[in-house]
């Protein structure tokens, strides 16, 4: 009886997992950045390392808003637990490049214009819905650590497996 019972706890749980090591997705996503006061878009890939662990890569770009925009390129790993059927959280954590341009304008004076990059530490977490075996929604916030620019960053987006 016990080992029939470990049988099917094993099936239920094979079943219940959504992604496995090696699998891959590619999204897009919406942000809103708290710095640049802007929303903007991104792409991003996530390869699966193990069935919990999970690498992202992104690159997003926020619209220029009052003479500045800002875009950003990130490698994130992210640790999912499932929290109920379809739905699962996880905390964030890694670095980024962030490039802020700017150009000011005012009445008879000089334009005033350049950029300025900058390295980020990214601390955040998310959640996950999956509509599909192969495509989920996802909420995430994230803050970037950015000398001078640090800011909170949402975001939500969409992303298919294969």
């Amino acid at each position: 009886m016990e080992k029939l019972l470990l049988l099917v706890c094993a099936a239920v749980m094979s079943l219940s997992a959504s992604a496995q090591a090696g699998d891959k997705a590619l999204g897009a996503q919406l942000v809103f950045g708290s710095e640049t006061n802007n929303i903007g878009f991104g792409v991003k890939g996530q390869y699966y390392f193990t069935d919990q662990l999970r690498g992202e890569a992104s690159v997003d770009y926020f619209f220029k808003n009052k003479g500045v925009s800002m875009w950003d390129i990130n490698a994130n790993v992210h640790y999912l637990f499932d929290v109920a059927n379809k739905v699962k959280v996880y905390p964030l954590a890694g670095l980024g490049y962030t490039n802020w341009s700017y150009k000011y304008e005012f009445p008879d004076l000089p334009v005033v214009e350049g950029s300025d990059g900058r390295l980020a530490v990214n601390l955040g977490g998310g959640a996950e819905y999956e509509l599909t075996k192969n495509l989920s929604v996802n909420a995430e916030l994230k803050y970037q650590i950015i000398s001078n620019y640090s800011q909170l960053v949402l975001g939500v987006g969409v992303a298919c497996k294969f």
